[in-house]
């Protein structure tokens, strides 16, 4: 079994009377990456700033990279790099200062993902960081924190405000710190994109991670779920009840009984595409995240 990069257990967390983590249980093992989902204010955010030792648990134990956040949060830091969700830059820097103010931290930096990403990225790293874009402005955050070479990544929200193409390009960066046996745990939105990279799927709910039992059940309720896109208006058979309408006009439908049963009464000459047993993370999210307290 490999060693655990980050082990929390019990981990609770309050500001003021509120309380943001319920005893958290989180494990990563080394050379993993791990996607952490849940709806803003599950505790995702507080969760990473306590593993690099810029918040700190009222409860619980926390071990990552074999220390104590809490305690030596610089020996993990050395070790880390965490890009926050809500990034701030100086703006009087050139982008090229940025880099070599962030990067002279780390004793080493990955130099063949610095050449692809300053290609990719196209940022003209000589004007002051105050005359870029939102885009921009996180595409250098994110080149500060991939390029070190470290054990672990912490990455909250990397694709925001990137369009699709810079999306694919961070995938591809991501990708490379997987060949190379790095620890990533990124928090995402585009839930799509976090279900295609992560080896597993940690879902945080109102400070606790949802334990398995409860995604497994999620995962068979949907096994009955059909999502169809018709070509023409035509009456569905009995037995669907409507959940609701995508964006592209298909339908998700929930059939009482065998699936496939059902598909075999539809026109096929009305069917533009066809899904049978929902499989995509977004639905998952969205059986979850409903009737919670």
């Amino acid at each position: 079994m490999p060693e655990s990069a980050v082990a929390l257990s019990g981990v609770t967390k309050h500001f003021g009377p509120k309380a943001v983590l319920r005893g958290v249980e989180l494990q990563l093992q080394a050379g993993t990456t791990v996607g952490f989902v849940g709806p803003n204010g599950a505790g995702k955010t507080t969760c990473m700033r306590l593993m690099v030792g810029l918040a700190f648990r009222d409860g619980g134990t926390a071990r990552v990279l074999g220390h104590d956040p809490g305690r030596d949060g610089v020996a993990v830091r050395q070790r880390c790099s965490y890009l926050p969700g809500e990034c701030g830059l100086y703006d009087a820097l050139t982008g090229e200062e940025t880099l070599r103010f962030a990067l002279q931290f780390y004793e080493r930096r990955h130099r063949d993902l610095e050449d692809r990403l300053r290609a990719d990225f196209a940022l003209p790293l000589d004007a002051r960081v105050r005359e870029y874009s939102s885009g921009m402005k996180q595409k250098l955050a994110l080149m500060a924190a991939l390029l070190p070479d470290v054990d672990l990544y912490l990455l909250d929200e990397p694709d925001r405000n990137l369009d699709p193409p810079s999306r694919l390009q961070l995938r591809d960066a991501l990708h490379e710190l997987q060949a190379r046996d790095r620890t990533i745990l990124v928090s995402s939105h585009h839930l799509g994109e976090v279900d295609a990279l992560s080896h597993r799927l940690v879902f945080l709910l109102h400070g606790q991670v949802v334990d398995d039992a409860r995604i497994e059940a999620a995962r068979d309720r949907l096994s009955s779920m059909i999502r169809v896109r018709l070509r023409t208006e035509v009456p569905l058979p009995d037995g669907a009840a409507r959940l609701g309408v995508e964006p592209d006009g298909s339908l998700r439908l929930a059939v009482i009984g065998e699936p496939l049963r059902w598909v075999a009464r539809l026109d096929p000459a009305a069917i533009r595409s066809l899904e049978v047993g929902a499989t995509r993370l977004d639905d998952l999210y969205r059986v979850l995240t409903e009737n919670s307290p």
